[in-house]
């Protein structure tokens, strides 16, 4: 049969569109520590109690948490008379403040920060974690939140402008 005669509807030309989009979309995506614990797959929509903690998630997993000295510090928002601005992670002004070890980036916070111990316990019942652990929104959002609870015991963030 000719491919010019044959009949395609509308919905399997939209699906086909779709999963081509998809496909490209994910090989497109920029490099980063969660594209490596994601591999090809998209995360799946959040499913968080409360949208602080949804907010938490997706911005952990994007690399760029409101909560991260390293990530603000990046962006010009926590500047220092050392350093104004950078994006070198070994800078002493994107240390995490909970814990001073190194720089609060996403892995550190979910898979490293030895502050976060407890919380990780509770969430993994291991005090270290994996990468793929850390693929669950629930194990994200319990740590996003131990270490907001110890950061506000330890270095309270200046106020916003």
């Amino acid at each position: 049969m000719s491919q010019r005669t044959t009949p395609v509807d509308a919905r399997t030309l939209t699906r086909a569109a779709a999963r081509a989009a998809g496909r490209e979309w994910r090989a497109s995506r920029p490099a980063g520590w969660y594209r490596d614990v994601m591999a090809d797959r998209a995360p799946d929509p959040v499913r968080a109690a409360t949208r602080e903690e949804a907010i938490d998630v997706h911005q952990l997993r994007s690399g760029h948490w409101g909560r991260s000295e390293q990530y603000l510090h990046r962006i010009g928002r926590r500047p220092t008379p050392e350093c104004a601005q950078c994006n070198d992670i070994t800078c002493p002004a994107g240390r995490c403040l909970v814990c001073g070890e190194a720089a609060d980036t996403p892995a550190h916070v979910l898979l490293e920060c030895p502050c976060l111990f407890g919380p990780r316990l509770q969430a993994l019942g291991n005090i270290t974690g994996t990468a793929r652990d850390v693929q669950r929104d629930d194990v994200v959002a319990a740590l996003a939140a131990g270490y907001a609870a110890h950061k506000s015991r330890v270095a309270p963030s200046p106020p916003r402008r």
